[in-house]
């Protein structure tokens, strides 16, 4: 008998729901139905630098092993771009430097991956005028 009851309490309570409240939720205040028309914004490209195929070796490993990574660094304007594409062997330092201090249990756990481009963010954009990196992607990220 109260498995019968909530069942039935269940299906009117949905039938409620979905042809009384439902549609008075998108009603406006005559209780009439307005749709609004959204245009979605135009998507502009970003303007990245790559960093392709850098080969480093991390902390603690004697050489034995390797991490191969692609950095895509996300920059504010085509300005900036053409800097960063000046100073592109001061960013693969950068790079390198942070990269190799790390050890090979941090850089092989996907939860420090967040933290490891916000700090390679933070490393690079200290190059450069503040807000000019926006964010680092890393589209390979391979260890031997």
């Amino acid at each position: 008998m109260i498995i019968i009851m909530a069942a039935a309490g269940l299906v009117l309570g949905g039938g409620v729901g979905a042809f009384v409240i439902a549609p008075k939720l998108g009603a406006g205040a005559d209780g009439v139905v307005v749709e609004h028309e959204t245009k979605p914004e135009p998507r502009v490209p970003a303007v990245v630098h790559q960093i392709e195929n850098l080969v480093l070796n991390p902390a603690n490993t004697n050489g034995g092993r390797f991490l191969l990574v692609t950095a895509s660094i996300v920059v504010k304007d085509g300005a900036a771009l053409t800097e960063m594409t000046a100073r592109d062997a001061e960013i693969r330092d950068r790079i390198v430097g942070l990269l190799s201090a790390r050890t090979i249990e941090y850089l092989s756990d996907p939860a420090n991956r967040d933290a490891l481009k916000t700090d390679l963010a933070a490393a690079i954009g200290a190059l450069f005028e503040e807000g000019v990196v926006k964010r680092v992607l890393l589209p390979q990220f391979v260890i031997q």
